[in-house]
């Protein structure tokens, strides 16, 4: 998890804060032994809520926990994220494929940006009509981007829209459309200088780069199940449709648009659909916080933001934060923790 320092301003007023979460590892078990009845293999949950990403640091819990299973012939990875970090799926896709020989990754939800790439490292992608991946073009920040005022850390950029304004500005460029004339050098000196004063030189170059890694690390995951002859021009076209053929990185891909892409995807049976809503409402019902001692402005407190859990084992991972005036949170580290 990264350790970032923002703003959260809180909905309601909290005039008292519980000192330690509800313990409902019980209700949890029961869901999930459930689920691993009907699919006839263990199962293992990674969740990350609004407040955190996928991230490599979940490597050690998710470790943890397939040690304590061994190797097996299948596991499901119940997954629920909205993205996280570009490298993050195929350091997990590697760790969770030592341990199984058939890998599912079942979506109750959303496994969307960085979830859907590690989605892509599994055999199978089981999906309930509810569920959807999305486009995996990545944001990239870097310390030479814009900041808003006021702001400790620099805006993200997608990838996509620098690569459409670029290509925006070479079309124009060479357009003789509609009677329009192409700019001359000195219109396309200005133009660049323009979009230089936003964004440093290096910054795009950065950028480019996250967009080459995205792709790559996609077709890494697809090539550890995907081993066919013919399976090269499959990938590519599979990872070019994932970063390049959407106009939004939030657009929501169905089960049914997953197949038509030629993603290994299958529906939920009515039994395994009526589970993972279980487990869909539990973590959605789940309190994440804030936790700790005092209600003062200054207090510490925490949140939990992720967990890793199965029958066997349970981790969360808990951020640090300040209250501050108007029930604001500053939030700061993160950690993985037994709970």
């Amino acid at each position: 998890m990264s350790k970032r320092n923002t703003s959260r301003p809180s909905t309601s007023a909290r005039p008292k804060i519980p000192k330690e979460p509800p313990d409902d590892k019980g209700s949890l078990d029961a869901i999930l032994g459930k689920l691993e009845q009907l699919r006839g293999r263990p199962a293992i949950v990674y969740w990350t809520t609004d407040l955190a990403r996928l991230s490599v640091a979940a490597e050690l819990p998710i470790y943890d926990q397939l040690r304590t299973l061994g190797e097996n012939d299948g596991i499901d990875l119940v997954l629920c994220t909205n993205g996280g970090d570009t490298e993050a799926p195929w350091r997990l896709t590697s760790i969770l494929r030592e341990f199984s020989k058939n890998l599912a990754v079942l979506v109750p939800y959303r496994a969307t940006s960085a979830g859907t790439v590690l989605a892509l490292g599994a055999d199978e992608i089981v999906m309930t009509p509810l569920s959807t991946l999305g486009p995996i073009d990545p944001s990239r920040t870097h310390p030479l981007l814009p900041r808003r005022e006021g702001a400790i850390d620099a805006e993200p950029v997608s990838v996509q829209d620098m690569r459409h304004a670029m290509q925006f500005i070479k079309e124009a460029a060479n357009s003789n459309d509609r009677g329009t004339t192409p700019y001359t050098p000195g219109a396309l000196a200005k133009i660049f200088t323009a979009l230089f004063d936003k964004i440093h030189p290096l910054a795009i170059g950065a950028i480019e780069q996250s967009y080459a890694l995205a792709k790559l690390v996609a077709k890494r995951c697809l090539e550890t199940h995907m081993t066919g002859s013919d399976d090269a021009k499959k990938i590519s076209k599979i990872v070019d449709t994932l970063c390049d053929g959407y106009k939004s990185h939030a657009y929501h891909i169905s089960r049914r648009e997953a197949r038509e892409i030629g993603l290994k995807v299958s529906d939920a049976s009515a039994d395994v659909d009526a589970a993972l809503t279980e487990i869909l409402k539990f973590y959605k019902s789940r309190t994440v916080g804030p936790f700790g001692e005092s209600t003062a402005v200054g207090s510490k407190t925490r949140l939990q933001i992720a967990w890793v859990d199965s029958t066997r084992l349970k981790f969360r991972c808990e951020q640090e934060a300040i209250i501050e005036k108007n029930d604001d949170l500053s939030r700061g580290a993160d950690g993985w923790m037994a709970y």
